[in-house]
């Protein structure tokens, strides 16, 4: 099981395409939820924070393997998938991306029967 946080910045410009991604994912987490299972992960969070070089997007999750989840999203064809893929192309600044390791991670791993 891995604990993963990563953060990337948010396109110039498509600051308001971000927050509405955003709200997208809150008002479908019944859909969201539903895929966590298949993508072998057990908690996706995401943030919005406004740092001084603009808009950034953190994720933090705990997931199974983080290549397998991310092997298995980009291979899903579900409806909140695909539209999450779209805002991800029109928002995120890849260049940006920081895929950050814990120095530590505590917790009782055993609630998601592991």
């Amino acid at each position: 099981m891995q604990t993963v946080l990563t953060k990337f910045r948010v396109k110039s410009g498509r600051e308001e395409l971000a927050r509405e991604w955003m709200r997208f994912l809150a008002d479908h987490l019944e859909e969201g939820n539903a895929t966590l299972p298949d993508e072998g992960a057990h908690v996706e969070t995401w943030f919005l924070g406004e740092e001084p070089d603009g808009l950034w997007v953190y994720t933090y999750t705990i997931v199974d393997d983080a290549r397998e989840q991310q092997r298995r999203f980009e291979g899903s064809s579900r409806m909140i998938d695909a539209k999450h893929k779209e805002y991800m192309k029109a928002c995120v600044d890849y260049g940006s991306f920081v895929l950050m390791k814990p120095a530590v991670a505590l917790g009782d791993y055993s609630v998601f029967g592991r």
